[in-house]
């Protein structure tokens, strides 16, 4: 249950910040290109957690790939967090404390352990929906 759990709650993190586009679409041109990239760079985080989670579901036991998830899903919080620090002239606080509380719950380490011990095919195609809806997001902010 621990990746299934963890890969429903990154997807539904990543459906929250998509249906931040409406408040996002009056911020400037500046901060809607950082957020973009923003977007772009958890998206590629999203991409080698799941071919890292790939390689858990047909190896269980390796250590590379177990690696490798707990740096991307680091990087992810460093990412979104670097959202929310942009957004907070944009949002609502509680939006924002929203945010950061699913991501400090992605984040326990009891429930990544769980996560890399439970891989599989259908949990590793969340994280690439989670990846699309970040990728639609920044092409959104810069159309």
């Amino acid at each position: 249950m621990g990746f299934v759990d963890t890969t429903i709650k990154l997807l539904g993190l990543s459906k929250v910040i998509h249906a931040w586009y409406q408040s996002l679409a009056s911020a400037d041109l500046a901060a809607r290109e950082r957020v973009a990239r923003y977007c772009e760079q958890i998206a590629e985080t999203l991409a080698r957690a799941g071919a890292a989670f790939a390689a858990l579901a047909s190896d269980p036991g390796a250590e590379k790939p177990a690696r490798t998830v707990r740096r991307e899903f680091g990087r992810l919080a460093g990412y979104v967090e670097d959202i929310t620090i942009a957004l907070e002239d944009h949002l609502d606080g509680r939006k924002l404390a929203g945010v950061k509380r699913r991501l400090k719950s992605l984040l326990d380490d009891e429930r990544l352990t769980n996560a890399i011990a439970g891989a599989d095919a259908r949990s590793v195609a969340r994280l690439a929906e989670a990846e699309g809806y970040f990728r639609a997001l920044a092409d959104r902010l810069r159309a």
